[in-house]
C-alpha cells in the first residue's frame, strides 16, 4: 500500500472516531483579554483551562466526563473573530454533563474545578464581560440522510 494512501486512510479513520456524535453537547468558549494582561498570563489561562479535561471528574463514575477539549487561536481570514484571542470547544456526552460543568448560578451540584477556574480567569477578561467572553452551546444534530 502506498504510504500517502496509508496516511490518508489513517486521517480519515481518526477524523471519524474524533468527530462529534449526534446528541453530544458542544460548549464553545471564546476569551478576549484586558489590554493589561501579559502573554504569560494568557498562556497560564490556556494551561489552567486545558487542565480541566483531566481535573473535572464525574461524581457518579469517578472518571473525567469531558469527551474532548480542543483549544486554539483565531486564524480565519474572514476577520469576524470579534477580536477574541483564545477559543475552546468542549464536548460532553449529555446536557447533564455540560450542566454539571457550567455549575454555580446555573446548577447544583456543580464541578468545583470549573468554578475555581471561573474565579481565576474572570479578572483577566475584558469588561464589560460581553466584550471579553462568548459562550455558545448546542446539541449536535444528526447529519441529514441522503
Amino acid at each position: 500500500m502506498n504510504y500517502t494512501l496509508l496516511v490518508i486512510c489513517a486521517l480519515i479513520a481518526i477524523t471519524s472516531v474524533c468527530a462529534s456524535q449526534a446528541g453530544q453537547v458542544q460548549h464553545i468558549v471564546l476569551f478576549r483579554f484586558k489590554d493589561t494582561v501579559t502573554s504569560d498570563q494568557k498562556k497560564q489561562v490556556m494551561s489552567e483551562y486545558m487542565a480541566l479535561k483531566q481535573k473535572c471528574i464525574s461524581p457518579v463514575t469517578k472518571k473525567p466526563y469531558m469527551v474532548s477539549f480542543d483549544a486554539g487561536f483565531p486564524n480565519s481570514p474572514e476577520g469576524f473573530d470579534q477580536k477574541m484571542e483564545q477559543g475552546y470547544i468542549l464536548t460532553f456526552n449529555s446536557t447533564s454533563d455540560r450542566d454539571y460543568f457550567v455549575g454555580q448560578d446555573h446548577r447544583y451540584p456543580f464541578d468545583p474545578n470549573h468554578d475555581k477556574f471561573k474565579a481565576f480567569v474572570g479578572p483577566f477578561l475584558r469588561q464589560p464581560i460581553e466584550t471579553g467572553l462568548v459562550v455558545f452551546d448546542f446539541t449536535v444534530l444528526p447529519l441529514p440522510s441522503n
